[in-house]
């Protein structure tokens, strides 16, 4: 009962305007067919977006640590009529997704928690189609008492450059209308975009 009210409220802080999800959607450019992986799925809120905008001939992959979260998304899904999507939980061997079968990996407020956040997302790299891309927003920094601030929820976009590079990738586009977030797109190194 918990778990269904922290993750509706999750849900609620992402919808809202002032968040920006509606630009991180369209930012993103999705295309009916594709298939969209989205790491450290929490509430499901980009889930369920995701799986409406590539439509019932694509794909979306909810991938979360927490079976917990996986099962409120598959309850939310079921209620909106959506069945493009799958459900993976991760364990720390990685997340198990087919190669080459993936046009997007989306990973919002999740980089900060990851230990070896270069070896997941090189990892990760595999489950990439040809001209895929990862998209990573994450809090940035602040100043002043926060709880982004107080429990180091954030990574300065350096470090995500950085980390992001030594794993393969190299850096499509960044975007700025996010509100103390960085939201930085990259594709692999050795591919055009």
């Amino acid at each position: 009962m918990l778990t269904d009210l922290f993750l509706k409220m999750l849900n609620r802080e992402a919808s809202s305007p002032e968040r920006g999800a509606v630009r991180i959607l369209d930012s993103l450019r999705i295309t009916e067919g594709q298939t969209i992986a989205d790491i450290g799925s929490g509430g499901g809120y980009f889930t369920l977006e995701f799986a409406r905008r590539v439509g019932v001939s694509g794909r979306v992959f909810a991938v979360d640590s927490k079976r917990k979260y996986l099962d409120f998304i598959r309850r939310q899904s079921e209620r909106a009529g959506l069945d493009n999507i799958e459900f993976i939980l991760a364990e720390s061997g990685g997340v198990g997704l087919p190669a080459s079968s993936v046009d997007l990996i989306f990973a919002r407020n999740v980089f900060h928690h990851l230990p070896e956040p270069a070896e997941y997302f090189g990892n990760l790299g595999a489950a990439l189609k040809p001209g895929g891309r990862v998209a990573i927003i994450d809090h940035m920094p602040n100043r002043g008492l926060s709880f982004v601030g107080l429990f180091k929820h954030f990574t300065p976009v350096e470090k995500i450059r950085e980390t992001m590079e030594s794993a393969g990738y190299v850096l499509y586009e960044s975007f700025n209308f996010l509100p103390g977030q960085s939201f930085l797109v990259f594709g692999r190194h050795n591919e055009k975009h």
